[in-house]
């Protein structure tokens, strides 16, 4: 190297930064926080209790 550029290892440190702006999201969309399941356990609660008042 003597004092130069390593073009190839710059380069695949930008190649880091493309990876991770595309594999945090798609973490975040494979593994639910747990307040989102709880979320999604009282919506549906919700909604069969309304069917049952619609039923009515």
């Amino acid at each position: 190297m003597l004092g130069g550029i390593n073009n190839g290892l710059f380069f695949q440190g930008f190649g880091g930064f493309f990876a991770l702006l595309i594999f945090i999201p798609l973490l975040r969309w494979v593994f639910e926080t747990p307040k989102a399941k709880s979320e999604r356990i009282e919506r549906s609660r919700v909604k069969k209790s309304l069917r049952r008042l619609k039923a009515k």
